[in-house]
């Protein structure tokens, strides 16, 4: 696994902090991990949302 720094505000890491503490995740990696997965998701998602939209544009042309 690779390692990287990250800067973040303090309301960010109190919230990811407060979902360790409650047990939602065991670290603050895995809760950052866990984000920047849901984050990549999304962008494929919103990648082929765009390419559908261009090609029912194509179609009714």
């Amino acid at each position: 696994m690779s390692r990287t720094y990250v800067e973040t505000s303090t309301c960010l890491l109190e919230g990811i902090d407060g979902m360790v503490r409650e047990g939602y995740y065991n670290d603050r990696t895995e809760a950052v991990n866990d984000a920047i997965r849901l984050l990549l998701k999304q962008y494929k998602v919103s990648k082929l949302h765009q390419k559908d939209v261009k090609r029912d544009k194509t179609k009714l042309t």
